[in-house]
This record gives structure tokens, C-alpha cells and sequence, in this order.
């Protein structure tokens, strides 16, 4: 962005790696600022990249929880395509946690048909394992969260929303072993911070996954 300041793309990514240092860093208010104004200027230049205006969204999502900029955000990149999977899927986990399982689901499965070798296919199958989650699906978010986890094995919320979901089936060693998978890759890991990439607008779907995790056997 040195050479290219409205370079949408870059902005979007970079925006992206903020989000990811405020959620995982300690959530400090300077990069919260950061991700943000990445995050806008890439939906203000982005008129003409679907990728970039979807990523950007999501961010928004994620560090202002401000679903209505991020809605908008993937209405203009749908609008220039529906056939961008990483779009698809940064929308199927914004509109679980607004409540739109629905259409969640749709965009999630949408994305997985698109790009099934996608290295980001754990994406869309966090979106179908929020989704389920809530609609109190926890079979069919048990299978998403676990095909989320084969995707991207280091990432840790698809292993949350695994133990969760198993739990919730009465699979409680199955849920104990996603737990101890969980403290294998952040042996500092409590409740607390385990469900802090979780957005849910209602409070008490967090408060639910958060109780999950924690007969899991993940600690407060």
C-alpha cells in the first residue's frame, strides 16, 4: 500500500491479520484501531473486488460487531459475484451469529460445492458449525466443526465447537478429547478466551457454548 494506497486487496489482508492479533493478542484497543481502518478502507476502495470487500466485512464484524456494515459489506461482493467462496464463507459465520442459521447454512454449503479443495475450507465449515450450534443441531455441528479442524488442524475454535457440540450429544469422551487437543495447541487456554472468536448476538448462545466447553473440561 506504499506503492498502491487503494489497493483493496491489500488492505483487506491486512486488515484480516489485525483481527487475528486483537483476538489472540489481548485484544488491545490499538489493533483493534488498526484492523478497522484497514478494514474501511478496503470496503471504501473495494468497489470492484469481492474478496476484498468480504474480508473486510468479516473484520468488521469480528472486532466492532457491527453486523450491519458487515451484511452490506458481502451484499457488494455479492453483487459483484457469488461464486467467491472465501465470501460465502466469511458471510455463513457473520449471518450464524446474527441469527440467520438458514442462510448461514446456505452459504456455508454454497462455498464447500464452489471450491471442495479450498485451503480455506475450514471457513465455511466454522460458519455450518456456528450455524448448527445455535439451531441446537449439535450432530450436524459435531461433523462441521470436525471437518473445520481436518482442514486447518491448528486453528483452535473449530475444536471449541467440536467438544461443545459432543457434550451437548453426551459424548463426553470425545468432547474431553477435543479439550485435550485444545490445551496440546494453547496450554494456557481457558473458557474465557476459548470462546472469544465466538460473536454470537444473542448472549446466551455464548453463554451456552461457553458452559459446553467448560463440562468439556476446559477450565474457567
Amino acid at each position: 500500500i506504499e506503492l498502491e494506497p487503494d489497493y483493496a486487496a491489500a488492505h483487506a489482508i491486512i486488515a484480516w491479520c489485525h483481527e487475528q492479533r486483537y483476538l489472540r493478542g489481548g485484544l488491545h484497543d490499538e489493533t483493534k484501531r488498526a484492523a478497522l481502518r484497514h478494514a474501511r478502507r478496503a470496503v471504501a476502495v473495494g468497489g470492484d473486488d469481492a474478496a476484498a470487500l468480504a474480508t473486510a466485512g468479516f473484520v468488521i464484524a469480528v472486532v466492532e460487531s457491527d453486523y450491519e456494515a458487515a451484511t452490506d459489506a458481502f451484499d457488494r461482493s455479492f453483487a459483484l459475484s457469488r461464486s467467491s467462496a472465501l465470501a460465502l464463507g466469511f458471510s455463513s459465520i457473520v449471518r450464524a451469529w446474527n441469527g440467520d442459521d438458514a442462510t448461514a447454512v446456505e452459504h456455508a454449503e454454497r462455498a464447500i460445492r464452489l471450491s471442495p479443495l479450498d485451503p480455506l475450507l475450514y471457513v465455511p465449515y466454522v460458519g455450518l458449525a456456528y450455524a448448527h450450534f445455535a439451531a441446537g443441531r449439535f450432530d450436524d455441528a459435531a461433523i462441521a466443526a470436525g471437518r473445520a479442524s481436518q482442514s486447518n488442524p491448528k486453528f483452535t475454535m473449530p475444536h471449541v465447537l467440536h467438544a461443545a457440540a459432543l457434550v451437548n450429544l453426551g459424548r463426553d469422551e470425545q468432547a474431553m478429547a477435543e479439550v485435550d487437543r485444545l490445551r496440546e495447541l494453547e496450554p494456557q487456554l481457558t473458557v474465557r478466551t476459548a470462546i472469544r472468536s465466538a460473536r454470537y448476538v444473542d448472549p446466551a448462545k455464548n453463554a451456552e457454548l461457553g458452559d459446553a466447553v467448560r463440562r468439556a473440561g476446559l477450565p474457567g
